[in-house]
């Protein structure tokens, strides 16, 4: 097993080497060279839970500037963070819907509804399809944040969005 600070130490390395070497080139940890393939091993699956903990960070990180970025949007760096509201259709009743497609449910579910599809057998069956969404579907209303290069954020926002740590709001 890797010690905590050993993994760090590693972890240090890397950055150090990428700040001054660029992301490119080839990294050079001689321990780590030296190191037998059970030690490599360990050292591997250490990474794993590493980036299996870390993107469960960066969710609740997201999750958090989200909340606090609702309607406006923020420059940090060469990144612009937008908190924008979004829906989404959740169903009702899984079973109502599959009843309601019957054969045709082959197209409608790959592995989710697909909305698109359920639309279009509505209409085949000379059904509002509008009606038919609002019996199976409800449209919760969510949160959303989008994170973009500044190069290709929104004109709208760049302009609006001059110096790092700029802070406006936002139209939905």
């Amino acid at each position: 097993m890797i010690k905590r600070e050993k993994f760090y130490k590693f972890i240090d390395e890397v950055i150090d080497q990428r700040i001054t070497f660029g992301e490119n080139e080839e990294l050079d940890i001689p321990e780590i060279s030296e190191m037998s393939a059970e030690e490599l091993a360990y050292l591997r699956d250490a990474i794993d839970s590493m980036r299996s903990d870390l993107s469960l960070l960066k969710s609740y990180v997201d999750q958090r500037i989200r909340g606090r970025l609702t309607g406006k949007a923020f420059r940090f760096g060469e990144r612009i963070y937008r908190g924008k509201n979004a829906s989404k259709l959740v169903p009702y009743d899984n079973d109502k819907i599959l009843e309601f497609l019957g054969d045709d449910w082959k197209a409608a579910v790959r592995p989710a509804f697909r909305t698109t599809a359920i639309k279009a057998i509505a209409e085949k069956r000379g059904l509002n399809p509008k009606v038919i969404m609002e019996s199976l579907f409800e449209r919760v209303e969510t949160e959303q944040l989008d994170v973009t290069p500044v190069s290709r954020a929104p004109k709208f926002l760049t302009d609006k969005l001059k110096n790092d740590s700029d802070i406006v709001e936002i139209g939905d």
